[in-house]
């Protein structure tokens, strides 16, 4: 009865391995240096430092939609730096371009939003969200407009559900809620602080073998500072 136990339990495990394994997307490796798991840029006195595989938050599935890549800003100068989106920008070796996505955009995308009714539309104009689900509540940030709330899939129709089955939180944790609290925000870097998130870029691994990532960094009153860039290879 004991082996029989143990054996379930290992091939639970071997299961679990083999689902995060598929389903773990594309990958990004430093260029120079491959089996390094972050790359750190200096110029201008600040400091950039590349984490490209580190997103373990809800959904697990983000790359497939966008690309995280998590980064740590040092500012080691006597003044105050800004941290803008717009300063960011991916390119593949087609020379095609990747913005990077507020976290608000991100989640909105993935999570659908509110209706602005507060009802849902007929059958024929809802838009079903890459994830697969659509709120009747206030939309990424979780099921809190009111009780009961309602879960539409593709195959059926509303219905109460108080749970996520398919979400390792409590009901009442928000879908978007680690997209949202990890990602990288927008404004100022005191002199000796430093800031980490997540950079959420238009997804920039589905094609191409080679993107360069690049960041100009730029002081409060927006006087450019340095040009920090790396490349990454794409590994799908």
């Amino acid at each position: 009865m004991k082996v029989f136990s143990v054996g379930r339990a290992m091939l639970a495990g071997l299961l679990a391995i083999l689902a995060l394994c598929g389903c773990a997307g594309p990958r990004l490796q430093i260029a120079s240096a491959p089996t390094q798991p972050s790359i750190t840029l200096t110029g201008g006195e600040v400091q950039l430092t590349i984490l490209p595989n580190t997103w373990n938050g809800y959904p697990s599935d983000l790359s497939l939609y966008f690309t995280p890549v998590e980064i740590l800003i040092q500012n080691d100068r006597s003044e105050e730096i800004q941290v803008r989106y717009s300063d960011f920008l991916a390119m593949d070796e087609a020379r095609t371009q990747y913005r990077v996505v507020a976290p608000s955009e991100v989640a909105r995308a993935l999570f659908g939003a509110r209706w602005p009714s507060g009802v849902l539309p007929a059958a024929s104009d809802r838009a079903i969200p890459p994830h697969g689900r659509l709120l009747a509540g206030p939309g990424p940030w979780g099921p809190y407009g009111g009780w009961p709330y309602h879960r539409w899939y593709p195959y059926g129709p509303f219905y109460p559900d108080p749970y996520y089955p398919d979400y390792p939180y409590p009901w009442n944790r928000a879908t978007g809620y680690d997209i949202l609290t990890m990602g990288l925000r927008e404004g100022r870097i005191l002199p000796g602080a430093q800031v980490q998130g997540f950079l959420y870029l238009q997804l920039a691994t589905q094609k191409g073998g080679l993107l360069t990532l690049t960041w100009n960094a730029v002081s409060s009153d927006g006087t450019s500072l340095a040009t920090l860039s790396t490349q990454f290879l794409i590994v799908r």
